[in-house]
This record gives structure tokens, sequence and C-alpha cells, in this order.
């Protein structure tokens, strides 16, 4: 039977640089619907080391990739497309959606920290490869972004990673043509979901 102690916690695992907003608006549902529960970033890895198991005593780990760990299951939970960050004065604002080959046309700026993200294979096979002979590439995504800002080129990558820079010097706008992709894995023990567990992965679900 489980548990209904108040300092009961569910222990969660982000592996990246990059924490999807949509788990804080998950944290907050299991604060207002399931108080006695808490749910907790309990740590994070680099990249590096994101292939290996996060450590005894997690309960979920979210991932921007898919992992192959004994014993785990790895299921897609959120999705989002592929956007465009220019400068808030670029004329490629004048587009609803930004069509491939006006992006083609723009300095691109890419990090190497996203390098191995999903999404980059999406990205690249939308351009038909023609990506890799065009791109800048820098170390982080916050350099990408600052760049951006300053209008010294544009940058791909999903909207809702693209969503926290609005305020710091970029718009953003999708572009046309581009697929849905999975942004966020969710991994768990291969076993049966009960209790808190259980409640707490059909929030999750609930903002796919």
């Amino acid at each position: 039977m489980e548990s209904s102690d108040s300092t009961a916690e569910i222990r969660m695992a982000v592996l990246g640089e990059w924490v999807p907003p949509q788990l804080a608006d998950v944290l907050a549902l299991q604060r207002a619907e399931e108080p006695q529960t808490h749910a907790v970033l309990a740590g994070w890895t680099a990249p590096v080391q994101g292939a290996e198991l996060p450590g005894d005593g997690f309960d979920f780990t979210l991932s921007a990739a898919v992992r192959q760990w004994p014993g785990w299951v790895c299921e897609p939970l959120w999705h989002d497309t592929l956007a465009v960050a220019v400068a808030k004065r670029s004329h490629l604002l004048a587009h609803r959606e930004v069509p491939c080959q006006e992006v083609l046309k723009q300095p691109l700026i890419c990090s190497r920290s996203t390098a191995d993200e999903p999404w980059r294979v999406t990205a690249q096979c939308v351009f038909e490869n023609a990506l890799h002979e065009r791109e800048q590439t820098v170390e982080t995504f916050e350099v990408t972004m600052t760049l951006v800002a300053a209008g010294y080129g544009i940058a791909i990558a999903p909207a809702a990673r693209l969503a926290g820079y609005l305020r710091r010097g970029i718009a953003v706008r999708p572009l046309a043509g581009a697929p849905t992709i999975v942004m966020v894995y969710l991994l768990r023990p291969d076993v049966s979901l009960a209790g808190s567990r259980a409640r707490f992965v059909r929030r999750a679900r609930s903002l796919s």
C-alpha cells in the first residue's frame, strides 16, 4: 500500500541543459491537486552524461532524446514544431510562416550544445541537408540567441525552446511546412504505475 506520509516525494531527473517549459505546468498541477506528494527536481545531468542512468532513487527522467536503458520504458511525451528565431527588426517578420527558401538566404547560427538533439536531424531533413554548409557554429544555445538578437543571423529550433527568449530581443515565426517533432521523452522504470506516480504521469500526458 502506498504511504500517505506528507513527506512523500516523486523524484525526477532532467537530462541536458534545457528544462522544458511544460514541466513547470506539471509541477504546478501536482501542487494544486495533490499537495501531500511533492514532485521535486532531484537533479539533472550534462548532455555528455545523458546516455547513462541518472542514479538510484529516481522515479522519472525527462530527456530530449530517446534513451534505451535496461528495465526502463521510454515514451514520447511532449511535441512541438520547428520555428525560426530572428531579430525584432528582421524583414522576415513580414511572413506569418517563414519559407525554407527565405531561411537559406540568411546567415544561420547553431550551437554545439544542441547538435545531438533529435530535432536537429529533423531540421536537416526539412532542408535536405543544406544547413550544414551554411551554419556558423557557436558553443551554446545562449550565445546563439545573443547573436540572433544582435542581428548577426537567424536560428532554427523548436518553438518551445525559443519561447523563453522572446523578451530578450528576438522574435519567433513558425517554419513553413515543418513537421511535428517529439521534444521530450519520459523515461520510467518498466513496472506497473499506481497511486501518486500514475497520477503524476497522467498530469504530464495531459499537457501533450
